[in-house]
């Protein structure tokens, strides 16, 4: 005779029951959550009902429950194994891990941006935290171009055209070219990113002011005719060697090379804790002279200047 262990039937029909409700969520598209709180409920209340059934229809005076100990433990885990594959299906996990087996990083090329400045022009504001790198350099022509390449992960829709990563507009004299911040994406199991490196050509006679890029910038001013200012930049690097007679002062600002004989400069030793790193956090005040210094190069509020005049 064949003994009744319970929790043999209680699997079996508690898989059936799940089964059936994670094919009809997915035919009609329940809320999967409901069956992540009430499945190990379920499975009580099936089991209770097979004691009961037991109880019930026993013959035995004082019957003696057998519980199959395995087929509980196996119905648990597999019901709450399936519930959470079609939660994680269902909430797009499941496709977020297999866009990150397939992302993959590509460096294209920027829509370039070009502009005929006419005289009435006499100076460019550049501002936006869009780029990673950023070179500036002077030219002879009247015209202002931006040009480049972006890295980025496949998962980000490409920059088709101009519009996509810059805007601009001429107000009096002076033109405004913003950068515009890529689409960036992150948590603990995956990111999503566009990082840009640009050259900008600016003609030398022309103001030029580079407010809170936030990005590395280096700048060749290539024989200066007007005063060029960066404030908020990262790691600045001046190229001063192709240019004369012109003046480079910076404020609260990290100077590399301060020892510099052409340096004249305050420091300004910023506050910190006896524990902390003993690396050099010095800020500077100061200029430095090259020539008549006609010409001023203005830095700001950046993190670390680096002056590069070979002779």
């Amino acid at each position: 005779m064949r003994t009744w262990r319970v929790g043999t039937f209680s699997m079996g029909l508690s898989l059936l029951l799940l089964g059936v409700f994670l094919l009809l969520s997915q035919i009609l598209e329940w809320d999967i959550t409901t069956a992540l709180k009430l499945w190990w409920p379920v499975i009580l209340v099936v089991l209770g009902l097979e004691i009961l059934l037991y109880l019930f229809l026993s013959k035995q005076e004082k019957p003696y429950l057998n519980f199959d100990i395995f087929s509980i433990l196996i119905v648990g885990i597999l019901g709450t194994a399936g519930i959470i594959m079609v939660f994680l299906q269902t909430s797009g996990f499941i496709d977020l891990i297999q866009d990150e087996i397939k992302k993959e990083e590509r460096t294209l090329d920027l829509p370039a941006y070009e502009q005929n400045i006419s005289n009435d022009i006499n100076r460019v504001v550049v501002e936006g935290d869009g780029i990673g790198q950023l070179k500036v350099d002077g030219t002879n022509d009247r015209n202002v171009s931006l040009f480049g390449t972006y890295r980025q992960d496949s998962s980000l829709d490409k920059i088709a055209k101009l519009e996509d990563y810059v805007t601009t507009s001429h107000k009096g004299d002076t033109l405004y070219i913003r950068v515009k911040e890529r689409p960036y994406q992150t948590s603990t199991f995956y990111s999503d990113y566009s990082n840009m490196d640009a050259t900008l050509l600016v003609p030398t006679d022309v103001q030029l002011e580079i407010n809170n890029l936030k990005s590395n910038l280096s700048i060749n001013p290539r024989g200066l005719k007007s005063d060029w200012k960066v404030s908020g930049a990262g790691e600045l690097d001046i190229d001063i060697q192709e240019t004369n007679d012109v003046m480079v002062s910076v404020e609260n600002t990290q100077v590399e090379n301060g020892e510099n004989q052409n340096w004249s400069f305050v420091k300004e030793a910023e506050d910190t804790d006896e524990y902390e790193s003993t690396e050099d956090d010095t800020t500077y005040n100061g200029n430095y002279k090259k020539g008549k210094a006609d010409h001023h190069i203005y830095v700001f509020n950046s993190a670390l200047l680096q002056l590069n005049d070979k002779k």
